[in-house]
Parts: structure tokens; C-alpha cells; sequence
């Protein structure tokens, strides 16, 4: 095996998953599918997948603030608190309900699919470890079986030069992962201190 083979083989962070229960989860954080309502929400019972909060215009806009991450989190906060302001007071928790409930499906539904795109990772990852490895047996072949010839010495280079390229785009991608993995928590972390603040706007 050519030297840079085997280093690749022995580098850190193989095309494995962390859990042996879920083989295409590649996170070191366990795998939750999907949140539940008690997980966040302490105030009335309300099913988050049945309340009209679609229908409401306002909140629908305002959940475009709310979930988004580029948006600093003092800042989702202070449009909880205008949007609950606006409200008249003997419908305000109603209405902050209906806001969690948006909040919460839509966070939910952004964690799903990260969690899907997390697995489609690495199920490519692995595509590719398997190109990478067959790229560096082919060139480790051609190495042992090669004259010293102009030709031998082109067909080496050029399988070098293709090790190289599907290598280094492994590990780039492969870096790209604990950094990606974060995102379910982040999100997760964002509803709940969002929910906290609709709950401290609510009489009861």
C-alpha cells in the first residue's frame, strides 16, 4: 500500500456511524427524530399539528424571524414581545399559543430535515471513501507494476493527481460534519429559549 494510502486509511474520522442502532446517523449526539411538545412547553395543552396558526398572517411572518438563525436571538425576542404587545389583552394568551404552536411545528420540521440531510451525508461520505480507496489501489498498482518509462511515469502522475483530488475532498467533507451536527441542537436550543419567552408574556 502506497504511503498515501495508508495514511488516508488511518486517518481520523471514519466513514462510520456513531450510533450502531442508527447507521446513518454520523453525529456523536444522539438521534432524535423529532421533538415533543413537553419537551419545551409547560403552558395550556394545545397539539401543536391541529391549531390553525397557519391561517394567522402575522405570525406566519413572524416565524420567518423567529426560526431564522441568522436573526441574533435578543432580537427574536423583542418581536415575541411586540407582536405579544399588539395583542388585546383577553385574547393575548390565545395568541401566544397559536405563536408557539407555529414556532414549534416549523422548528421541528427544520430539524427533520437536517437530520435527513445529516444521514444523505453520510451515505455519500462512504460513496466516496469508496472511491478514494479504489483511486489509491489503483495507484498503488500502478506504482509496483510501472516501467521507468515516460509513459508509466504519466499514468502515475495522473493517478496521483486523481487520489489527490477525490482524497482531499473527502476529508473537507469530512471535517464539515462535527460543525453539522451542532444544527439540530442549535435549533432545538432556539425554541426553547423563544418558548421561554412567549411563556413569560402569558398571565397563566
Amino acid at each position: 500500500m502506497t504511503a498515501v494510502l495508508l495514511g488516508f486509511a488511518l486517518s481520523p474520522g471514519p466513514v462510520l456511524a456513531a450510533d450502531k442502532s442508527n447507521p446513518d446517523w454520523p453525529c456523536v449526539q444522539g438521534k432524535i427524530e423529532s421533538l415533543t411538545v413537553a419537551q419545551t412547553w409547560d403552558g395550556p395543552a394545545v397539539d401543536t399539528s391541529k391549531v390553525p396558526w397557519a391561517d394567522d398572517e402575522a405570525i406566519n411572518d413572524l416565524l420567518r424571524v423567529l426560526t431564522s438563525r441568522r436573526v441574533p436571538l435578543p432580537d427574536a425576542e423583542a418581536a415575541i414581545k411586540k407582536f405579544s404587545d399588539q395583542q388585546p389583552a383577553a385574547g393575548r394568551d390565545a395568541k401566544l399559543t397559536l405563536l408557539f404552536a407555529g414556532l414549534f411545528e416549523t422548528s421541528n420540521n427544520q430539524r427533520k430535515t437536517v437530520i435527513g440531510g445529516l444521514e444523505k451525508y453520510l451515505r455519500a461520505q462512504r460513496d466516496r471513501a469508496a472511491v478514494v480507496e479504489k483511486k489509491g489501489l489503483e495507484l498503488d498498482e500502478l506504482k509496483q507494476k510501472s516501467g521507468l518509462d515516460d509513459a508509466s511515469e504519466m499514468a502515475i502522475a495522473k493517478a496521483q493527481e486523481a487520489f489527490d483530488w477525490e482524497s482531499r475532498i473527502f476529508q473537507e467533507r469530512q471535517q464539515n460534519i462535527p460543525v453539522a451536527c451542532e444544527i439540530p441542537v442549535i435549533i432545538e436550543q432556539r425554541l426553547y429559549d423563544l418558548t421561554k419567552t412567549i411563556r413569560a408574556l402569558m398571565s397563566k
